[in-house]
């Protein structure tokens, strides 16, 4: 024995790969392990690669190149995950275990058997399925009862081995050879595509030395062990059902081999008729077919029992897929393990019954497998015999007999035959068992069986020769492609014993040949247990059959798995995404395949072996998906979905993927039920069926690490994003395309018909039904005759076409509003009619003229609508010239026709079936604008006007790579703005108007930087056309002007206060923006103090758009102002506030002059500030009051009084100064100190806030924005003016203000002498303040007290009283009110109360009068019951019996014999 190098302690057999890893990397850093097992692992390590015969070819299977010290292959992912109901002592190669010879890959090609070397491994659920699948996969592929696929992925003789590759190149049928280094290359389908997954020969093996891994009866096979491993790996990316018991969740052995999609459907016994109908039509069906005399002669060879048969049974296909290529299926059942930890109560009766009736048919719950339906039949397995001819002379008038008995008759209710039959490896699986060891002991006794639970019954030698007999001819029946009577009857005596049963109260004659039938299976069944080591090791596999009554077959099983294949489909789509986390490695095959998802309506003369799959690879996160499905007939599609949930050693908990799929309109924000839902942690498939029509659906998918869709169908679809689906909504429907073409052809009968008097009638009511058009709305078919017939010949009709139209539609006026460009005429009104309006004699002259010449058209129409007539001949001979070119392309001309009705009709569209595709039919426009490249800024990216011609729904949709955007639409003419939903623009039906509508996006950056890239908004409608741009390309060359500012708290709650000044009419847009996310806050622009635009958020609001008016005289117009909030905060989102009321209507219409104000408010106090910012704050309000001092230089400078004389000198001299331009220069500087200064040196770490006025670049010129110090120039106007009329009159002030203050700091001083601890000397303070230690008393403060008298009244005790008094009655006033009030309900609840228990007693005595009537009733019901009882033993006691009648009777007939020939012979006489 070789020994067996070190094993590094690894991990579970996957682990998640590195975010940073490229693919190329990843797929080095697993070769390089695999070769040299001595270095140390990976810890991550990539997906496994996609399949690649160049790759594999290029394998190197030697340890050539491998370090020194090893000497054999160890797998870099560790060793493989077993089921926690299998224990690993030991882990042994090959070489180790086997001694006598050379361990092979492969011996036996002919047939495998994985039951009697594997009886330990039977506890483990996994190994249970996985041996299960083996066995139906090798029936289904290599047996001819069901037909082998043609396909890359599973040839037509399957062989489990040749998933297995090593010493050996891709080629079919290749072999794998063994490989004493220990390496193998496994092929496996996952996630999508085949997988190549690496494994070594290190096998595990428990303390009993058992080999815990599959294995055939002939040890030195590997195949069946390595091809395991390589199915545990992907079994380890399964996670069960929390609590279910399982050792694995969805995983199909099937489905990791082939690909195929299985479908889980849940079995019910509610819907057993649909079971049934669903097996009757995917699964071969049995029928008994007459047999030939030289069968018959044949059969009487082997057994005497079956001398007597005339018919066999063989399975046929269902006759509704017999025709055509069809989608193949393969359908298996399969029921859940006992769960003896289960608490419900339903559920373990459920177990309890699942678990009687499986032991039935020799299952066992403990040995929970999928079993494969191979067929259904419901007819008897042998023909009952024939009846007896019946002689002719019996069949004229037979007697019908009659049973004369005193028991009631009971119908007789026959249940129809329905059996599944059903093929597993576990059938009898331990009664196998025992009687093969009974074999092995050299028993001489062989034991039948009636019963699969305990019973067992001897049976004599005859019996027992019969029995080999039977399992012989069965053996060399499963060799057979065709499936004859005798498969068919190995079923197990139990299932017989319930035949028994329902066919007790049949025909004698019936129960022999079922009797014959049970003996004949019970002989059958009893060989197929006593199969000995030999027949288990025969050329196929023992996959055993029994029948299953379908009522037990949902209380056997719990699931039906379907197994679609995909390449018998004619139309396919497959799509993936992995997620960062991990990573895929993808061949160059796949990535030239990662093409965008194309379908064309050509596809449908493809063949399933000819059909193209569509690839597509997801790139972006995003697991939404659009399906389209356009047909007329109903529509079935598989969509299968895989889920990768878990990856390596996390044990997190994790939720299992699932797919929603729901009906899907752009035009509408309501959301409807899933048609489709899936949760799966592997591989699951739904079959979505939808009735003809137009159908769009949106699929969302969602998976913890990766998700891959698969969808076909024999009907073709289209399946993609938005960019691929929506240019195939702007295509009429089919349904609309054949209804118009169906009219179309009516109105062609019509036509080549119409000078026929025989076929016209017919041809016109047919036309009339085709159409479905009221009198009504039959003016609408009409006027779209008309306009098609325009279309068509691409000119105006001339009168002779006119008129024959005219009388084809019988509308003498068939021109409607639609078509008065067509026909505009130039203006021939008399120029003396120009300006005046007609008189009532000239309307009435008018009007008889008019109906004059209406009769007279109406008239000639009848006439050339007659056949027979010369105008007939003429209008026929047009109308057939007018055809020819509408016929050329007559399915253009017939949508045209169609859509005209539509869109003139109203509710014509829901005269015809396509009206429901109406909703899913789109057209759309997309508007592009590069985006700057800023970060961490509010930008504007969009603002156009757009004209809307017609009432039309429309919805904007925002492609953008911007974390947050939003768009608004304004309606410039009624000043509101179009509802959102979620901040996004809801499908609105927009009208015409003057003004348009405006389209405002705006966009947040967030903290990543924007590299640039294109900014797309696409306009969707029902139909053209669209709306039309102001101008002719968008632009977002915007210009920007930014104002910021500290938050300086005020009485007021003013933010900031700025005037806008505008040369000319401007639109520009108006956003306010906040340091602090969560304050409420209000922008308004107001025009003469007045509000007229208004805007309330949170953190965040805007004006999307307003038309500030130039003061130079016109109207005022109306401006596209509107309100809107939202809200930036640090998860960088955009969440709407509370918007105030549009101002709109008190804007100053009767002036010409406009002063726009823009001002911000903070609401509800919602901007606190910490008291850590008071400082900060003193400080900048002591900036503010420095900017209101005018001679604060002088004053500053001046401590001691000045003269007066020296005043006058100065005022003299600053008097020819202050003229109005030395005012507007100082306004300008203080306006542009003050805010340069902030704007400058702005500490974001401070509570501050920006104000952005955004216009076009264009008209940045002609709008100014500065701060409002309108109030502070006006205070240094007014100084300014005291100090020109009198000067020195503010130093003067100044000098009596100090000495004021001294005073009262004096007086201060000499009433507290000890307590003053204060400067006595005065400071003079720049705010003009008091000093807060002065005595309060020596304050005038009468000038602040409020005057209610026009004399000052003492306060005496009379007033005292009178007000005491005054207050004493308004006390009682409201205390008696109030008391009555407090009365006036007692009394409304006295009355309620009242109230109800009138209600009360009155439906108490209505129950009581219908007690009354019922009683009344009842007893007489049991008077006339009992008068009945009563007559009736007295009338059979009356009664004479039957034989007296009869003989009464016979005695009659004879006397009135005789007396009729009497009186015959009297006449004769």
């Amino acid at each position: 024995m070789s020994k067996t190098p070190k094993k590094k302690t690894s991990s579970s057999s996957l682990v998640a790969s590195s975010p940073g890893h490229s693919p190329k990397k990843e797929a080095s850093s697993v070769v390089s392990a695999s070769e040299s097992p001595e270095e140390p692992k990976k810890s991550l390590i990539s997906l496994w690669p996609e399949w690649s015969d160049t790759e594999v070819n290029a394998e190197k299977w030697d340890a050539a190149k491998a370090p020194k010290d090893s000497k054999l292959f160890d797998d870099p992912e560790g060793k493989v995950e077993l089921p926690a109901s299998l224990r690993v002592h030991t882990w042994k190669r090959p070489s180790e275990y086997i001694l006598n010879k050379t361990p092979v890959v492969v011996e036996n090609e002919a047939a495998f058997d994985l039951t009697s070397a594997n009886e330990h491994l039977l506890s483990s659920e996994l190994m249970r399925w996985v041996i299960s699948e083996l066995y139906i996969l090798w029936k289904v592929c290599n047996a001819g009862e069901v037909k082998a696929i043609s396909t890359e992925t599973v040839p037509n003789l399957w062989r489990p081995w040749e998933h297995i590759y090593s010493l050996c190149k891709v080629a079919k049928d290749h072999m794998p050879l063994y490989n004493a280094y220990g390496k193998y290359v496994i092929k496996l389908y996952w996630m999508g595509s085949w997988r190549k997954i690496i494994v070594d020969d290190m096998l595990p093996f428990d303390k009993d030395d058992n080999l815990l891994l599959p294995a055939t009866t002939n040890q030195s096979e590997l195949w069946p062990m390595l091809l395991a491993k390589g199915i545990l790996k992907v079994v380890s990316t399964d996670i069960p059902v929390s609590g279910s018991g399982r050792e694995f969740g969805e995983f199909t052995v099937i489905h990791c081999l082939t690909g195929w999609i299985p479908e889980i459907i849940p079995l019910k016994s509610w819907y057993t008729g649909k079971i049934w109908e669903f097996l009757r039509d995917n699964i071969p069906q049995f029928e008994l077919v007459e047999e030939s005399l030289e069968e018959t002669t044949t059969t009487d060879t082997t057994t005497d029992s079956n001398v007597n048969e005339t018919k066999s049974g063989s399975p046929t296909l269902p006759k509704s897929r017999a025709t055509g290529p069809i989608p193949q299926l393969v359908v298996c059942a399969s029921y859940q393990p006992l769960h003896l930890m289960e608490k419900r109560t339903s559920v373990l009766t459920r177990m309890a019954d699942s678990s009687e009736s499986l032991r039935q048919y020799g299952l066992s719950q403990l040995f929970s497998h999928p079993v494969l339906l191979t067929c259904t039949r419901d007819c008897p397995l042998v023909a009952p015999p024939k009846a007896p001819p019946v002689p002719q002379w019996k069949l004229i008038r037979p007697r019908k007999q009659t049973n004369i008995t005193d028991e009631p008759k009971e119908p007789l209710v026959q249940k129809p035959e329905q059996f599944i039959e059903v093929s597993s490896p576990f059938i009898n699986f331990k009664l196998m068992t025992m009687a093969a060891h009974d074999m092995e002991q050299g028993g001489a006794k062989r034991r039948g069986y009636h019963s699969n639970l305990t019973s067992f019954s001897e049976m004599d030698d005859s019996e027992d020769d019969h029995t080999k007999n039977d399992s012989v001819s069965t053996l060399d029946a499963t060799e057979t492609a065709k499936v004859t009577a005798e498969d068919k009857k190995k079923d197990d005596s139990i299932a017989k014993d319930t035949e028994e049963v329902e066919s007790t109260t049949g025909p004698d004659k019936e129960t022999d040949g079922k009797d014959k039938e049970r003996l004949q299976t019970a002989k059958e069944s009893s060989g197929a247990l006593l199969l000995s080591r030999d027949a288990l090791a025969s050329d196929k596999p023992p996959l055993l059959e029994t029948w299953v009554n379908l009522h037990n077959f949902t209380k056997c099983f719990q699931t039906l798995l379907v197994f679609h294949k995909p390449d018998t489909y004619a139309h396919q789509c497959k799509t993936s995404h992995f997620k960062n986390s991990i990573s895929s490695r993808m061949s160059a095959a796949a990535l030239s395949n990662a093409v965008a998802s194309t379908h064309s309506v050509s596809a449908l003369a493809r063949q399933p072996d000819s059909t193209g799959i569509v690839h597509t690879q997801s790139a972006d996160g995003k697991g939404t998906h659009f399906l389209f499905v356009d047909s007329l007939l109903p529509t079935e599609i598989v969509i299968g979905f895989s889920a990768l949930v878990h990856w390596g050693e996390s044990v997190e908990e994790t939720r299992p993927g699932s797919l929603t799929a729901k009906p899907f309109s752009w035009k509408s924000i309501v959301s409807e039920l899933p048609a489709v839902q899936i949760q799966t942690t592997a591989s699951k498939a739904a079959l979505l069926s939808l009735p003809p029509g137009r159908h769009v659906l949106h699929v969302h998918t969602s998976a913890s690490l990766a998700i891959h869709l698969h969808l076909f169908s024999m009907s073709p679809f289209v399946f993609g994003d938005e960019e691929t689906v929506m240019p195939h909504l702007d295509k009429e429907s089919l349904r609309f395309s054949e209804q118009a073409v169906m009219i179309m052809r009516a109105l062609g009968r019509v036509i080549s018909s119409f000078s026929d008097p025989e076929e016209l009638p017919s041809t016109t009511k047919e036309l009339e039904k085709t159409h479905g058009v009221g009198i009504q709305q039959q003016r609408v078919f009409s006027e779209a005759v008309h306009h098609m017939f325009c279309s068509a010949l691409g000119r105006k009709l001339t009168s002779e076409e006119l008129f024959a139209v005219q009388t084809l539609t019988g509308d003498p006026l068939p021109h409607g509003s639609n078509d008065k460009a067509l026909y505009a005429q130039s203006d021939d009104t008399p120029e003396r009619w120009n300006g005046r309006q007609a008189t009532d004699k000239e309307m009435q002259a008018a009007t008889v003229l008019q109906a004059g010449w209406k009769g007279y058209l109406v008239r000639e129409i009848l006439t050339a609508a007659r056949p027979g007539t010369k105008e007939n001949l003429s209008v026929a001979k047009t109308l057939q010239e007018m055809w020819a070119p509408v016929e050329s392309d007559l399915e253009k001309h017939a949508v045209s026709l169609l859509r005209h009705m539509v869109a003139n009709g109203e509710g014509i569209a829901e005269l015809y079936p396509c009206g429901e595709d109406e909703c899913n039919r789109i057209t759309f426009t997309d508007y592009s604008v590069p985006v700057p490249e800023v970060a961490n800024s509010w930008i504007l990216i969009f603002r156009e006007v757009f004209h809307v011609p017609k009432n039309m729904l429309l919805v904007p949709k925002i492609f953008s790579s911007l974390p947050v955007c939003i768009v608004h639409v304004i309606n410039n003419d009624t000043l509101e703005e179009v509802p959102k939903v979620f901040n996004k623009v809801e499908p609105y039906i927009y009208t015409p108007n003057k003004g348009g509508y405006t389209f405002v996006a705006e966009a947040h950056t967030g903290d990543t930087t924007v590299t640039g890239g294109k900014w797309r908004m696409r306009l969707i409608g029902c139909r053209e056309p669209m709306p039309q741009l102001a101008r002719e390309t968008p632009s977002n060359n915007f210009s920007v002007k930014e104002l910021k500012g500290y938050f300086i708290p005020n009485q007021k709650n003013i933010i900031c206060r700025h005037v806008v000044k505008v040369s000319s009419d401007h639109s520009a847009t108006v956003q306010f923006q906040t340091s602090k996310s969560d304050v409420y806050i209000k922008l308004s622009i107001l025009d003469q103090e007045k509000e007229v635009a208004s805007s309330q958020g949170k953190g965040h609001v805007i004006i999307p758009v307003y038309c500030f008016e130039g003061s130079n005289g016109g109207s005022v117009a109306q401006a596209g102002a509107r309100q809107d909030q939202g809200n930036l905060t640090a998860e960088e989102r955009v969440t709407g506030g509370g918007g105030g009321k549009e101002g709109s209507d008190q804007h100053p219409t009767d002036t010409l002059f406009h002063k726009y104000y823009i001002q911000a408010e903070v609401l509800q106090e919602s901007w606190p500030l910490d008291e850590s910012l008071s400082s900060f704050i003193q400080k900048l309000r002591d900036t503010e009051r420095n900017e209101m001092r005018v001679f604060g230089d002088i004053l500053d400078g001046t401590s001691m009084p000045v003269s007066t004389e020296q005043q006058n000198k100065e005022g003299q001299k600053s008097a020819p100064k202050s003229t109005n331009k030395a005012k507007e220069r100082e306004k300008d500087k203080l306006t542009s100190k003050s805010s340069s200064v902030i704007e400058q040196n702005l500490d974001v770490s401070k509570p501050h806030w920006t104000l952005r006025v955004v216009s076009d670049h264009t008209e940045a010129g002609s709008i100014e924005v500065r701060k409002d110090t309108e109030k502070l120039e006006e205070i240094r106007a007014m100084k300014l003016a005291w100090e020109a009329a009198e000067p020195g009159r503010a130093a003067k002030a100044h000098q009596t203000r100090l000495r004021y203050l001294q005073d009262l700091q004096e007086r201060a001083e000499s009433k507290e002498p000890v307590t003053a601890e204060t400067d006595t000397q005065p400071q003079p303070q720049q705010s003009g303040e008091f000093i807060q230690n002065a005595d309060k008393n020596d304050i005038d403060y009468t000038p602040f007290i409020r005057k209610s008298l026009p004399q000052p009244r003492l306060k005496d005790e009379a007033i005292e009283e009178e007000q005491r008094r005054e207050r004493s009655e308004k006390f009682q006033s409201f205390r008696l009110i109030w008391d009555n009030i407090l009365e006036q309900r007692k009394q409304e609840k006295i009355a309620r109360k009242e109230m109800m228990k009138r209600q009360l007693e009155t439906y108490i005595g209505f129950q009581d009068t219908m007690d009354a009537y019922r009683q009344k009733m009842l007893q007489a019901r049991e008077a006339f019951c009992s008068h009945i009882l009563k007559e009736q033993p007295r009338k059979k006691m009356e009664e004479p019996p039957m034989e007296t009648v009869e003989k009464v009777e016979l005695e009659k007939t004879p006397s009135v014999a005789q007396s009729s020939g009497r009186k015959s012979g009297s006449k004769r006489k």
